[in-house]
């Protein structure tokens, strides 16, 4: 089974939204959200999947520390306050360019979840295509 983790520095909210996307495309993998510090669920980010049709209830959330290191792949979503963690996987991608929304409204979680469906998207093409 494959393994794969969306990271995110700072809150775990990209996390959140893109594991929350992957696990749609992604349908036999064991996905996890991963922030740098311990968090509740982002009740925004459930909010904005839910408008297309995405569930986020059973969404495992893990801090950095208590990642695997037997993943396939691990997908760092977001790298603020230090720069991007350190994390260990197969192959390790980094998409630095979504910012986080956290705090900024509605919107900005509206354009972060359509930057990931996007990426992720793309993503799922390369790797399973």
């Amino acid at each position: 089974m494959m393994k794969m983790a969306f990271v995110c520095n700072g809150s775990s909210t990209r996390a959140q939204l893109a594991a929350s996307i992957a696990r749609e495309y992604f349908k036999d993998a064991e996905i996890v959200a991963a922030g740098s510090i311990e968090e509740e669920k982002d009740e925004m980010a459930k909010k904005v999947l839910a408008e297309d049709g995405i569930k986020t209830d059973d969404l495992t959330l893990k801090t950095l520390f208590d990642l695997d290191f037997d993943m396939n792949y691990a997908v760092v979503v977001g790298c603020d306050e230090g720069g991007c963690p350190l994390v260990f996987a197969d192959k390790v991608i980094e998409w630095d360019f979504i910012e986080n929304p956290k705090g900024k409204g509605e919107e900005a979680y509206r354009l972060a979840k359509d930057q990931l469906k996007e990426e992720i998207k793309k993503f799922y093409m390369e790797t399973i295509a």
